[in-house]
Protein backbone atom coordinates (compact mmCIF):
# COMPACT_ATOMS: atom_id res chain seq x y z
CA UNK A 1 0.00 0.00 0.00
CA UNK A 2 1.51 3.25 -0.96
CA UNK A 3 2.73 5.16 1.68
CA UNK A 4 3.70 2.68 4.76
CA UNK A 5 7.38 3.06 4.89
CA UNK A 6 7.39 6.76 4.48
CA UNK A 7 8.54 8.97 7.07
CA UNK A 8 4.81 10.34 7.51
CA UNK A 9 1.39 7.95 8.15
CA UNK A 10 0.13 8.65 4.80
CA UNK A 11 -3.37 9.33 4.34
CA UNK A 12 -6.61 7.06 4.95
CA UNK A 13 -7.43 7.23 1.09
CA UNK A 14 -7.11 5.96 -1.20
CA UNK A 15 -6.87 2.96 0.86
CA UNK A 16 -8.21 3.28 4.33
CA UNK A 17 -5.66 0.50 5.86
CA UNK A 18 -2.53 2.46 5.13
CA UNK A 19 -2.46 4.26 8.62
CA UNK A 20 -2.50 1.38 10.55
CA UNK A 21 0.21 -0.47 8.27
CA UNK A 22 2.66 2.67 8.98
CA UNK A 23 2.13 2.45 12.95
CA UNK A 24 2.77 -1.42 12.61
CA UNK A 25 6.25 -0.43 10.77
CA UNK A 26 7.10 2.24 13.22
CA UNK A 27 6.70 0.30 15.74
CA UNK A 28 7.61 -3.24 14.88
CA UNK A 29 10.10 -2.83 11.50
CA UNK A 30 8.97 -3.53 8.18
CA UNK A 31 8.80 -7.60 8.51
CA UNK A 32 5.49 -7.85 6.68
CA UNK A 33 4.54 -10.96 4.13
CA UNK A 34 1.94 -11.03 1.75
CA UNK A 35 0.51 -13.92 -0.47
CA UNK A 36 -2.58 -13.30 -2.59
CA UNK A 37 -5.49 -15.36 -4.32
CA UNK A 38 -7.36 -14.59 -7.63
CA UNK A 39 -10.70 -16.96 -7.81
CA UNK A 40 -12.59 -16.36 -10.58
CA UNK A 41 -15.20 -15.33 -8.82
CA UNK A 42 -13.49 -12.69 -7.49
CA UNK A 43 -13.66 -10.60 -10.78
CA UNK A 44 -17.07 -9.23 -9.98
CA UNK A 45 -17.24 -6.64 -7.93
CA UNK A 46 -19.85 -8.40 -5.10
CA UNK A 47 -18.39 -11.54 -5.23
CA UNK A 48 -15.32 -10.20 -4.67
CA UNK A 49 -16.95 -8.12 -1.39
CA UNK A 50 -18.53 -10.73 0.03
CA UNK A 51 -15.70 -13.44 0.11
CA UNK A 52 -13.43 -10.33 1.71
CA UNK A 53 -15.78 -10.58 4.58
CA UNK A 54 -16.30 -14.62 4.82
CA UNK A 55 -12.41 -14.45 4.83
CA UNK A 56 -12.47 -11.85 7.41
CA UNK A 57 -15.35 -13.68 9.65
CA UNK A 58 -13.81 -17.07 9.45
CA UNK A 59 -10.66 -15.33 10.97
CA UNK A 60 -12.60 -13.96 13.67
CA UNK A 61 -14.25 -17.25 14.67
CA UNK A 62 -11.40 -19.31 14.49
CA UNK A 63 -8.38 -17.19 16.44
CA UNK A 64 -11.08 -15.10 18.54
CA UNK A 65 -9.39 -11.79 17.26
CA UNK A 66 -10.10 -9.13 14.96
CA UNK A 67 -7.21 -8.44 11.90
CA UNK A 68 -5.41 -5.39 13.19
CA UNK A 69 -5.88 -3.65 9.95
CA UNK A 70 -9.33 -3.76 9.04
CA UNK A 71 -12.73 -1.53 10.68
CA UNK A 72 -10.12 1.57 10.71
CA UNK A 73 -8.54 0.26 14.26
CA UNK A 74 -5.42 1.45 14.91
CA UNK A 75 -2.40 0.17 16.75
CA UNK A 76 -2.23 1.33 20.89
CA UNK A 77 -0.67 4.72 21.03
CA UNK A 78 -1.22 5.98 17.06
CA UNK A 79 -3.95 8.29 16.20
CA UNK A 80 -5.37 7.74 12.57
CA UNK A 81 -4.83 10.09 9.31
CA UNK A 82 -8.11 11.83 8.36
CA UNK A 83 -8.91 11.80 4.30
CA UNK A 84 -6.12 13.88 2.12
CA UNK A 85 -8.43 16.77 1.65
CA UNK A 86 -8.20 17.38 5.18
CA UNK A 87 -4.58 17.48 5.24
CA UNK A 88 -4.36 15.98 8.58
CA UNK A 89 -2.47 13.41 9.06
CA UNK A 90 -1.86 10.98 12.06
CA UNK A 91 0.95 9.86 13.86
CA UNK A 92 1.84 8.77 17.61
CA UNK A 93 -0.27 9.87 20.14
CA UNK A 94 -1.02 9.60 24.00
CA UNK A 95 -4.45 8.46 23.67
CA UNK A 96 -3.92 4.78 22.32
CA UNK A 97 -8.04 4.22 23.80
CA UNK A 98 -10.50 4.95 20.80
CA UNK A 99 -8.74 2.53 18.06
CA UNK A 100 -6.23 0.44 19.86
CA UNK A 101 -6.05 -3.64 18.69
CA UNK A 102 -7.71 -4.37 22.08
CA UNK A 103 -10.92 -2.31 20.95
CA UNK A 104 -12.86 -4.87 19.28
CA UNK A 105 -16.56 -7.01 19.75
CA UNK A 106 -16.22 -10.27 20.49
CA UNK A 107 -16.85 -13.25 17.46
CA UNK A 108 -20.43 -13.78 17.26
CA UNK A 109 -20.75 -17.47 18.63
CA UNK A 110 -22.05 -19.08 15.21
CA UNK A 111 -24.85 -21.35 16.40
CA UNK A 112 -27.20 -22.10 13.71
CA UNK A 113 -25.13 -20.55 11.27
CA UNK A 114 -27.18 -21.63 7.83
CA UNK A 115 -30.51 -20.90 9.16
CA UNK A 116 -30.25 -17.29 7.75
CA UNK A 117 -34.55 -16.11 9.18
CA UNK A 118 -34.35 -18.12 12.46
CA UNK A 119 -34.64 -16.26 15.64
CA UNK A 120 -31.43 -17.84 16.75
CA UNK A 121 -29.21 -17.14 13.49
CA UNK A 122 -25.46 -16.82 14.42
CA UNK A 123 -26.18 -16.97 18.38
CA UNK A 124 -28.37 -13.94 18.29
CA UNK A 125 -31.90 -13.27 19.52
CA UNK A 126 -33.64 -11.85 16.67
CA UNK A 127 -36.99 -9.71 16.97
CA UNK A 128 -40.13 -11.60 15.86
CA UNK A 129 -40.28 -11.51 11.62
CA UNK A 130 -42.59 -8.24 10.55
CA UNK A 131 -43.10 -6.99 7.20
CA UNK A 132 -41.21 -3.87 6.62
CA UNK A 133 -44.47 -1.68 6.51
CA UNK A 134 -44.39 -1.99 10.17
CA UNK A 135 -41.05 -0.12 10.54
CA UNK A 136 -41.95 2.35 12.37
CA UNK A 137 -42.49 4.41 16.04
CA UNK A 138 -42.45 1.14 18.40
CA UNK A 139 -38.55 -0.07 17.35
CA UNK A 140 -35.94 0.91 19.59
CA UNK A 141 -33.41 3.01 18.50
CA UNK A 142 -30.56 1.28 20.53
CA UNK A 143 -27.45 0.09 18.36
CA UNK A 144 -27.95 -3.24 16.50
CA UNK A 145 -27.81 -5.69 13.61
CA UNK A 146 -30.72 -5.64 10.94
CA UNK A 147 -31.67 -8.26 8.43
CA UNK A 148 -34.18 -7.81 5.61
CA UNK A 149 -35.75 -10.54 3.29
CA UNK A 150 -38.00 -11.67 0.35
CA UNK A 151 -39.99 -15.64 1.97
CA UNK A 152 -40.66 -15.80 -1.76
CA UNK A 153 -36.80 -16.12 -2.92
CA UNK A 154 -33.95 -18.57 -1.99
CA UNK A 155 -31.78 -17.60 -0.52
CA UNK A 156 -33.83 -15.20 1.37
CA UNK A 157 -31.98 -12.26 2.69
CA UNK A 158 -31.62 -9.16 0.57
CA UNK A 159 -29.80 -7.43 2.68
CA UNK A 160 -27.92 -7.65 5.92
CA UNK A 161 -27.06 -4.15 8.25
CA UNK A 162 -26.02 -2.44 11.30
CA UNK A 163 -26.62 0.68 13.10
CA UNK A 164 -26.64 3.01 16.08
CA UNK A 165 -30.34 3.48 15.64
CA UNK A 166 -32.73 0.76 14.83
CA UNK A 167 -35.89 2.70 14.36
CA UNK A 168 -34.33 5.34 12.20
CA UNK A 169 -32.63 2.87 9.85
CA UNK A 170 -35.00 0.49 9.31
CA UNK A 171 -37.56 3.42 8.66
CA UNK A 172 -35.47 4.53 6.07
CA UNK A 173 -35.60 1.22 4.63
CA UNK A 174 -39.05 1.25 4.95
CA UNK A 175 -39.36 4.11 2.94
CA UNK A 176 -36.92 3.03 -0.14
CA UNK A 177 -37.85 -0.77 -0.14
CA UNK A 178 -40.57 -2.97 -0.88
CA UNK A 179 -42.67 -2.59 2.25
CA UNK A 180 -43.74 -6.18 1.73
CA UNK A 181 -40.19 -6.78 2.54
CA UNK A 182 -39.65 -9.30 6.15
CA UNK A 183 -37.52 -7.79 8.58
CA UNK A 184 -36.15 -8.75 12.23
CA UNK A 185 -33.13 -6.65 14.44
CA UNK A 186 -31.34 -8.18 17.28
CA UNK A 187 -30.56 -5.10 20.13
CA UNK A 188 -26.55 -4.45 20.66
CA UNK A 189 -27.01 -1.74 23.15
CA UNK A 190 -23.68 -2.19 25.00
CA UNK A 191 -21.61 -1.72 21.56
CA UNK A 192 -20.97 1.60 21.76
CA UNK A 193 -18.53 2.89 18.35
CA UNK A 194 -19.82 1.69 14.69
CA UNK A 195 -16.33 0.11 13.93
CA UNK A 196 -17.50 -2.72 16.71
CA UNK A 197 -20.83 -3.01 15.07
CA UNK A 198 -19.50 -3.36 11.54
CA UNK A 199 -17.08 -6.07 12.96
CA UNK A 200 -20.28 -8.27 14.08
CA UNK A 201 -21.79 -7.46 10.24
CA UNK A 202 -19.07 -9.03 8.99
CA UNK A 203 -19.26 -11.75 10.97
CA UNK A 204 -22.98 -12.10 9.43
CA UNK A 205 -22.09 -11.35 6.35
CA UNK A 206 -19.11 -14.37 6.10
CA UNK A 207 -21.73 -16.44 7.29
CA UNK A 208 -24.53 -15.70 4.67
CA UNK A 209 -21.27 -16.42 2.10
CA UNK A 210 -20.60 -19.88 3.96
CA UNK A 211 -24.28 -21.12 3.73
CA UNK A 212 -24.67 -19.86 0.12
CA UNK A 213 -21.97 -19.41 -1.83
CA UNK A 214 -23.88 -15.63 -2.20
CA UNK A 215 -24.03 -12.36 -0.83
CA UNK A 216 -27.07 -10.93 0.11
CA UNK A 217 -29.02 -9.32 -3.54
CA UNK A 218 -28.65 -5.92 -2.36
CA UNK A 219 -25.33 -6.25 -0.80
CA UNK A 220 -22.56 -3.71 -1.52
Amino acid sequence: MRGIFEGEMPYSDPHTGSPSLWAIVDCHGPGFEVSVASPRRAADKQERNAIEDALIALHRRETGETPVGNFGRMPPGYEKSRQRSSGERGGRSDDDTRRSFRNCAEPLSWDNPEELTEPDWMGLSWSSPAPLSEAQSHLPEHAGLYRIWDPAESPPLTYIGETTNLKSRLYRHRRNRDESLRFSYAEQSDLETKHKLSQLETDLLGAHWLACRSAPRDQY
